[in-house]
């Protein structure tokens, strides 16, 4: 039996990346909170390259965002969430809200290539299968 190998994450194209941007922004998310869809605005800004600070640990790449670091920061945000040994995360947690940080966290898991975190509404103007 051999080892799987490892693929690492591959962000959206940036093309859904934006019309995520603009379809939440216009509609919203469902029947999520102002502070949710903050939240997934923020990260996808982030993520386009829109805005250089990253959401949760509000560092600065200096290039662009790749699906790893998509994968990393989605990562710190569920610690920002659950664990709280790091203040700084948790601090993140208590300026922006739980919303504000799951959204982040969601939001990442989506744009680093997966099929989880947002789901994609049913006029979404893309298709829904990569």
């Amino acid at each position: 039996m051999t080892a799987q190998e490892w693929t690492p994450p591959t962000l959206r194209p940036r093309e859904e990346l934006t019309a995520m941007t603009a379809y939440v922004t216009e509609h919203g998310y469902g029947d999520e909170s102002k502070t949710y869809v903050r939240g997934i605005v923020t990260a996808l800004n982030w993520a386009t390259g829109e805005n250089p600070v990253s959401p949760i640990t509000r560092t600065r790449l200096g290039r662009p965002v790749e699906g790893p670091d998509a994968s990393s920061e989605r990562s710190r945000a569920y610690e920002a969430l659950y664990a709280t040994s790091d203040p700084a995360l948790w601090q993140v947690t208590k300026d922006n809200g739980q919303d504000y940080t799951l959204a982040v966290e969601h939001t990442l898991a989506w744009a680093a290539g997966g099929n989880e975190g947002l789901a994609v509404p049913a006029d979404w103007p893309w298709p829904q299968e990569r």
